[in-house]
């Protein structure tokens, strides 16, 4: 370990992400990180950063009273529960990454939590998904096929729709991981856990995203890979970020009346598997589809189904109908 690092006093924001790059690649990775969790620790041990450097506050030799008020500063910016558990997570990684390079014996953060979500995950996703299946699975149909933003973001809205990919797994996606031959499919490689995982495609799937490939291959900047890319001016044919590909779909939510808060490329994947559920696919099947680890993760779309089916008030209704032709029948034969 360098000298200069054993006992540092108040290390650069630059020094310690730097630092800390190398640590989680490295040391927790093993040399092969998941590109969104190393973005979401940076991204979290960053703010944190540079809100001890507003603060005042030595990063080093803070204490667990420090980060109680870095998370009342989180809460007072309105950041939702899940939101501060992220930063904080990233807070907790970047002082177990300090005791390890001996900078302090002891981690600050260790037993902070983020105040609890009462708010159940199907309760979540309730509001997020769309109830309107033909609106959904119609959404596709917005962008004009004519031109060739239209062809992407067509090609962009059947991926998401009709698969359920996450955001990320969609813009990791490279030209290779596409086969269009007689049993087309895509290879997802960017899942969590770097889990790789073969998703089978319809004939019109591929006939939608072979129509964006024509356009994409004069497009693309030289050498670059990715099957979607970006057609503004500063990133023209260079990967579409996550940000654009959140942006499009946005876009296309409030053109067809469905956006509303909390609303938008997630929503897509919940929206997808609900109504594969719904349509009698089996569990395993869409699991295997969403990339969930275990069968459990998907259950959670059987209750919104479920909730769907038997609405209370709806059965309550259907029920005293069905009492009252009964008892109409009866009178009729009396």
């Amino acid at each position: 370990m360098d000298s200069d690092l054993l006992s540092p006093t108040d290390p650069t924001i630059a020094t310690t992400l730097h630092r800390l790059h190398a640590w989680l690649v490295f040391e927790v990775a093993q040399g092969d990180p998941s590109p969104n969790t190393l973005r979401s620790y940076l991204g979290s041990a960053k703010s944190f950063l540079l809100w001890c450097h507003a603060s005042n506050v030595n990063s080093v030799t803070a204490c667990d009273r420090d980060i109680k008020e870095y998370r009342a500063h989180l809460v007072q910016c309105r950041y939702q529960p899940a939101t501060i558990s992220t930063y904080l997570a990233g807070v907790r990684r970047l002082y177990d990454a300090m005791v390890d390079w001996g900078w302090r014996k002891d981690n600050p953060a260790d037993q902070l939590q983020a105040r609890r979500d009462r708010t159940s995950r199907s309760d979540k996703i309730i509001a997020k998904y769309i109830p309107d299946r033909s609106a959904f699975l119609k959404l596709f149909e917005i962008p004009d096929p004519n031109t060739i933003k239209g062809k992407r973001d067509r090609a962009i809205l059947r991926i998401l729709c009709y698969t359920g990919l996450r955001v990320s797994e969609l813009c990791a996606l490279d030209k290779e991981d596409l086969k269009l031959d007689d049993l087309p499919s895509l290879t997802v490689r960017a899942g969590k856990g770097r889990k790789c995982r073969h998703i089978p495609l319809g004939e019109q799937d591929a006939g939608i995203i072979r129509s964006w490939l024509d356009a994409r291959n004069k497009l693309a900047a030289n050498g670059s890979p990715a099957l979607l890319v970006s057609l503004g001016q500063n990133h023209m044919g260079h990967r579409l970020t996550t940000r654009g590909a959140r942006g499009i779909v946005d876009h296309y939510l409030r053109l067809a009346g469905l956006k509303k808060p909390g609303r938008s490329c997630h929503a897509l994947r919940h929206s997808a598997a609900t109504w594969l559920l719904d349509a009698g696919v089996p569990m395993q099947a869409i699991a295997d589809l969403l990339g969930h680890s275990s069968v459990d993760t998907t259950a959670i779309y059987a209750r919104i189904v479920d909730l769907r089916k038997y609405t209370p008030s709806e059965v309550l209704a259907r029920r005293l109908s069905e009492a009252f032709q009964a008892y109409q029948s009866q009178i009729t034969r009396m």
